[in-house]
């Protein structure tokens, strides 16, 4: 990043933004409105993580108010950011709860799928700790990313309702991710595709800088959702009577201290 560019986060990654180029949203509305003698110009602007989709929209509107000529502010790549992979892809019906852009096929196995993460997302509603993107979110975007890639490129001729099974998830943490651009390079490792189900093993490598910061690997199965909707009401009917039964004869679940 040169010295005329900033990288504007979301305000949650407030403490991200110390000694560096970078600015949270808010900051960088309040910089709009700084006297060019202050703040000359042209500063290339571009998006970390964070900033809801609308707010990248809303601030775009403002440079274009403020700066119309386009003199102090560089806004060209917040206009050309990813497309945010829709609900029927990531199976989250809030688009703000969506971690990923729409996949794209690199070769016959082989994706490209951006991380777009909206601070307003189910897993930042708690609080942020240091710098970095914590974990859970980068497991929720791989886990959205297998979703997606599936959905788009390998349910051809599905035309009823489907249901993921996960058999096996690992993740391997190889160094932090910071609020700036990522993506994952997803490939295919196995697939088994019939009638009756449609069954891969994959592998996604999330990629910042240029180096892998994150390791996923999931063993995952498609069936049918009837399928797999009547063997969850028979299992679900089996543990309610189990756990019945343990109440009825005065059993008492153990604590641990």
């Amino acid at each position: 990043m040169t010295s005329n560019t900033l990288v504007i986060v979301a305000d949650k990654f407030a403490e991200f933004t110390s000694s560096k180029r970078a600015v949270t949203l808010s900051q960088m509305l309040t910089m709009l409105e700084l006297p060019e003698q202050v703040l000359p110009g042209p500063i290339r602007l571009f998006a970390g993580q964070g900033v809801p989709d609308s707010d990248i929209a809303d601030l775009v509107r403002r440079i274009d108010a403020f700066d119309p000529t386009g003199k102090r502010w560089d806004a060209a790549d917040l206009r050309t950011l990813p497309d945010r992979a829709e609900p029927a892809l990531s199976h989250k019906k809030n688009p703000c709860n969506t971690l990923i852009g729409v996949p794209v096929r690199a070769a016959d196995d082989t994706f490209h799928v951006d991380i777009c993460i909206d601070e307003k997302c189910e897993l930042m509603g708690d609080h942020q700790t240091g710098q970095h993107v914590q974990g859970m979110l980068l497991v929720e975007a791989g886990r959205q990313a297998f979703l997606a890639v599936t959905e788009k490129f390998f349910m051809d001729g599905v035309n009823e309702k489907t249901y993921f099974v996960i058999k096996s998830i690992t993740t391997e943490f190889l160094g932090f991710v910071f609020p700036l651009p990522a993506h994952i390079e997803y490939r295919v490792l196995t697939k088994d595709i019939n009638e009756r189900r449609r069954k891969f093993e994959v592998e996604m490598l999330l990629y910042q800088g240029g180096e892998a910061r994150t390791r996923i690997g999931c063993a995952f199965t498609v069936f049918p959702h009837q399928v797999i909707s009547e063997r969850e009401a028979a299992l679900a009917i089996s543990a309610t009577q189990f756990a019945l039964q343990g109440q009825s004869d005065g059993a008492k679940p153990a604590r641990v201290a």
